[in-house]
């Protein structure tokens, strides 16, 4: 409705909600522009600081320093206090468009910080960061880096349209692309998939080598909803999909269901919002005892 982040603050500092980070992408720059009451600083972390400490960093040239500080630069988070821009006012609910906003269908979201003659243009997160990890992860380093905290839990949800389903429809796509006939997301999802797979190399790398944080004082839970396990006897089908006109008669039949359900803010199939509310149940339920079991562990 028209709750601003003004109320958003009030509710944090209430304890009634956890702290929000919000994901967009600046097109002035290509940076991830993280919507949140977090105060700046909190959102970044200094690798440089920890690359230092770590064994072998003094081999590093001034030019590979000096590199890394500039690349990392353009990595790091920019928050509306970087920007000068008083959040209060802003409606959560342009916030939440800016994050999903992607041309031509909608947005970007242009706005301008008084006082100053430039437009910013934010759009989809995803650009930058399309699951909000990278941007929650930084806020995880930089509060481990300062020692305010001593080990810290992610989890993620991904609900995200699979790359594979599209590259299974490509494989029995014959016309290529036209315009309207093919899913336009298929194009940064591309980027994200090599982009991820980077990102993920380069963070098992940087543990093993003892610069960022291992398993007992980070570790993530990555839960994707087409990974919930089903009886085999169906028992667990919800009502709502026992009168579908194609007949779900098999947990492989479910989980290919789950993987066509494409990422709308509502699904209009009785079925289909069942199968994923369900899926998420199971997902939560199957990683619980080992939440619990990185939560109890002694700290070395």
């Amino acid at each position: 409705k028209d709750m601003t982040f003004k109320d958003v603050r009030e509710r944090e500092s209430g304890g009634q909600i956890p702290r929000l980070l919000i994901n967009t992408t600046l097109y002035n720059d290509g940076r991830r522009f993280v919507i949140t009451t977090l105060p700046h600083e909190e959102t970044q972390y200094d690798l440089l600081k920890d690359v230092s400490r770590s064994i072998g960093a003094t081999t590093l040239s001034n030019e590979s320093v000096e590199l890394m500080k500039v690349k990392w630069a353009s990595l790091q988070s920019v928050t509306p206090q970087a920007l000068n821009l008083d959040l209060g006012p802003i409606r959560l609910g342009a916030a939440v468009a800016g994050s999903m906003s992607f041309p031509p269908i909608v947005g970007p979201i242009t706005f301008k910080v008084e006082g100053e003659d430039k437009y910013w243009h934010a759009g989809d997160g995803g650009l930058s960061d399309n699951m909000g990890l990278e941007s929650l992860t930084m806020v995880a380093l930089h509060a481990l880096q300062q020692k305010t905290v001593r080990r810290v839990l992610l989890i993620a949800f991904d609900s995200s349209f699979p790359f594979a389903v599209g590259t299974d429809r490509l494989d029995h796509f014959p016309e290529g692309f036209r315009l309207y006939n093919y899913d336009i997301s298929r194009i940064p999802g591309i980027m994200e998939e090599r982009a991820l797979a980077y990102r993920t190399l380069y963070f098992r790398t940087m543990a093993a080598q003892g610069v960022l944080p291992d398993e007992r004082r980070l570790k993530l839970f990555q839960l994707r909803h087409t990974d919930a396990v089903w009886k085999a006897d169906m028992s667990d089908l919800p009502d709502s999909c026992k009168d579908e006109e194609v007949k779900l008669t098999n947990p492989p039949m479910i989980k290919k269901r789950l993987a066509n359900v494409a990422t709308r803010l509502w699904l209009k199939s009785a079925c289909d919002r069942d199968l994923v509310t369900t899926a998420a149940a199971k997902l939560v339920e199957g990683k619980k005892d080992e939440i619990l079991k990185f939560l109890k562990q002694p700290l070395p």
